[in-house]
């Protein structure tokens, strides 16, 4: 559930999209910390729990997707919001193989944003209902 302890990571190589969404986070009593590559945010995720990650897709050294397939290896339960400028379907297709929680068009909408964290958090078993691909039942 999303409280005052929920801690997001927000991986951003632009740091006007990072303080964006920091801003948009804190004004929803989410606390985040970001980076702006995906070497940044593993050596986070292995010093301390986050609730969530947010990461772009294409962000330095080690990308959005790898650090996608990395979460899900070594932390199955943490869940990954990808966000892209470019969301093809195959790149969403590997996502929901992948594990991903949502996907996200950029530039992000953060109400929408806050939405899927609140989805995520709260019902942590979720996957990709907040694309714009529809689940096949």
């Amino acid at each position: 559930m999303i409280g005052e302890s929920t801690c997001v990571l927000v991986v951003d190589n632009e740091a006007t999209v990072r303080h964006l969404i920091i801003e948009h986070l804190e004004r929803h009593s989410i606390a985040a910390v970001a980076v702006e590559d995906g070497l940044q945010a593993l050596r986070l995720l292995h010093e301390r729990p986050f609730d969530a990650v947010i990461t772009d897709l294409c962000v330095p050294y080690f990308d959005g997707f790898d650090l996608l397939c990395q979460c899900h290896l070594v932390w199955p339960q943490l869940p990954v919001i990808l966000m892209s400028v470019s969301l093809a379907d195959e790149i969403l297709q590997l996502a929901i193989m992948e594990g991903a929680a949502a996907c996200l068009p950029k530039p992000v909408n953060t109400g929408k944003l806050i939405d899927v964290l609140r989805e995520v958090i709260i019902y942590p078993v979720s996957s990709m209902e907040a694309t714009t691909i529809p689940r096949s039942p």
